[in-house]
């Protein structure tokens, strides 16, 4: 069997993207973002959510169908399967960063939030994070550990990148 990720954080934005999708974990009493006040702490702490700003009880809603559909997206990586259904949701629930492209006066390309509320930004920075990741060639290396009681998305560090596992449940 593969070995699995290393345990430590996925390198660059990756690590964003990982720590969201990781902030529920199959242990009872250890979702990160069950409340609207968890959530805006945990996006606070992320650098995501300015300090003084909440979410919404929509925005909350909002915020764990992203990442439901994220770590349904990183089961399929694992699996090695195209799960078309996971993918419409994440598509669907990262509409909300409402991102353009934005381009300075030396031509530089960056993708940005069109919004201004404080929510629709933290959704942006995690779909420009999947995006910098995926042109890096490092979004299918996240995966979700499948061990029961897990779930933990990880980094797939391993040379064939067939891990399965996080390091807790190498087999």
């Amino acid at each position: 069997m593969p070995a699995g990720g290393s345990g430590d954080p996925a390198p660059g934005p990756l690590d964003l993207v990982q720590s969201f999708a990781s902030t529920l974990s199959a242990d009872p009493g250890t979702d990160r973002l069950s409340t609207r006040d968890e959530a805006a702490a945990w996006l606070r702490a992320a650098a995501l959510l300015p300090a003084g700003a909440s979410l919404t009880s929509s925005e909350h809603a909002a915020l764990l169908r992203l990442r439901d559909s994220l770590r349904d997206v990183l089961a399929a990586h694992t699996d090695g399967r195209q799960d078309a259904a996971a993918a419409a949701r994440l598509t669907r629930a990262l509409a909300d960063g409402r991102l353009v492209l934005s381009v300075d006066p030396a031509s530089t390309l960056q993708l940005a939030s069109a919004a201004r509320a404080s929510y629709p930004a933290a959704v942006a920075a995690i779909a420009i994070a999947i995006a910098e990741t995926a042109a890096a060639g490092t979004w299918l290396r996240l995966k979700s550990c499948p061990a029961l009681r897990c779930g933990q998305a990880f980094h797939d560090d391993s040379p064939s990148a067939a891990a399965r596992h996080c390091s807790r449940h190498i087999a």
